[in-house]
């Protein structure tokens, strides 16, 4: 069972709608005690002694899980990283190192907000420095929105394709839209 620690299954509330991922391990679990039940699966199996078990790609709750934030993603630092895929949102460099930058200065009256913060590397940030886009003769590679649900690329480099396919029915299109064999898209 330990070689399926990294197998990450992507787990659904009642109504269907994706709360987060979770190894395959504790998937497993949950079917066994009746909380989940299995939506998708690709072929892969752990075996026991005993029992053969598909090992679940999408799994559903039994119970609805109330979300407090009402499918909100925290603002913050690290979620900006996430959504922007640790990659300079003005040249696509994943290099160096990179901060976070205002698309529209506070100093020119720019909040800090999803739509208007951007992973940056260091030499755009300060190329760009206290100016708008417009001032700095640049242009962002996405625009940036608020996030229904994160999903980071790592999650599924090492996954089977197959589970990707799986996921990709019940993920927002904001995540699907950009999700193809090599990666996110910018």
């Amino acid at each position: 069972m330990e070689i399926y620690k990294n197998i990450r299954v992507l787990v659904l509330n009642q109504t269907y709608e994706p709360l987060h991922f979770c190894n395959a391990k504790r998937a497993i679990v949950m079917l066994l005690k009746g909380r989940a039940e299995k939506i998708e699966s690709d072929g892969m199996v752990v075996r026991s002694p005993t029992v053969t078990i598909k090992i679940p790609s999408v799994i559903r709750l039994m119970r609805y899980i109330k979300r407090s934030y009402h499918g909100r993603i925290a603002f913050s630092k690290r979620n900006v990283f996430r959504r922007d895929d640790f990659t300079c949102q003005y040249c696509g460099s994943r290099e160096g190192t990179l901060t976070i930058d205002h698309v529209i200065p506070r100093s020119h009256g720019g909040e800090s907000c999803w739509e208007n913060m951007v992973v940056a590397c260091q030499r755009c940030n300060l190329k760009k420095g206290d100016q708008t886009l417009k001032e700095a003769s640049m242009r962002l590679l996405r625009r940036p929105t608020k996030p229904s649900f994160l999903f980071h690329k790592n999650i599924y480099r090492s996954m089977p394709e197959s589970f990707v396919k799986n996921w990709n029915k019940y993920l927002p299109d904001d995540v699907t839209h950009r999700m193809d064999k090599g990666g996110l898209q910018l």
